[in-house]
């Protein structure tokens, strides 16, 4: 059973048939030294076809799924490179340097070597295939892959508060 986070996004469709996601502008703070900011980020998708608000949170819960999967991976790699080289240290100066170099250490010469290069190649390539799915999955959702476009909030308010805009359920522990 998986846990279940409270919803920190709200997305909208506006009349125009974009999507616009709203949410708190502190998810994007990452200095700790400074104060988050207070209130509402927006964001408006580009869309390729028609789409219902549950087309847009299926999409959000894929890209969760995928973030999810990815951070599995990413720690499998980083930690295959690690495990790689640290065999290398060890097979080629520890042992040799204390006197240990006896009939098993080229094996573990040799088998450090592509343990390490698994592990470098997963780290260069995994964000690359991170991005993909992520296109994938909106493309599939019907987003545009192109970046969002960052609106200001009078903007924005003026878009959801247009007659014909359709909002999803409200951020949980916040306003709009």
């Amino acid at each position: 059973m998986t846990r279940q986070r409270p919803r920190t996004y709200q997305w909208h469709l506006a009349t125009d048939g974009t999507a616009i996601k709203t949410y708190p502008k502190a998810l994007d703070h990452s200095n700790p030294q400074q104060e988050a900011p207070k209130g509402l980020k927006y964001l408006r998708y580009a869309t390729t076809r028609r789409l219902a608000l549950a087309d847009l949170y299926a999409v959000e819960d894929a890209l969760d799924e995928s973030a999810a999967r990815y951070e599995r991976v990413a720690r499998a790699v980083a930690l295959t490179g690690v495990l790689g080289l640290a065999a290398m240290l060890v097979g080629w100066l520890v042992l040799p340097t204390i006197g240990l170099d006896g009939n098993w250490t080229p094996i573990l010469r040799v088998t450090s070597i592509p343990v390490l290069v698994v592990g470098v190649a997963g780290v260069m390539f995994t964000p690359l295939s991170m991005r993909r799915s992520i296109d994938r999955i909106r493309t599939e959702g019907g987003l545009d892959i192109s970046e969002p476009k960052v609106l200001k909030e009078d903007e924005a308010l003026a878009l959801l508060h247009a007659p014909g805009t359709v909002s999803g359920p409200a951020i949980e522990g916040g306003k709009l």
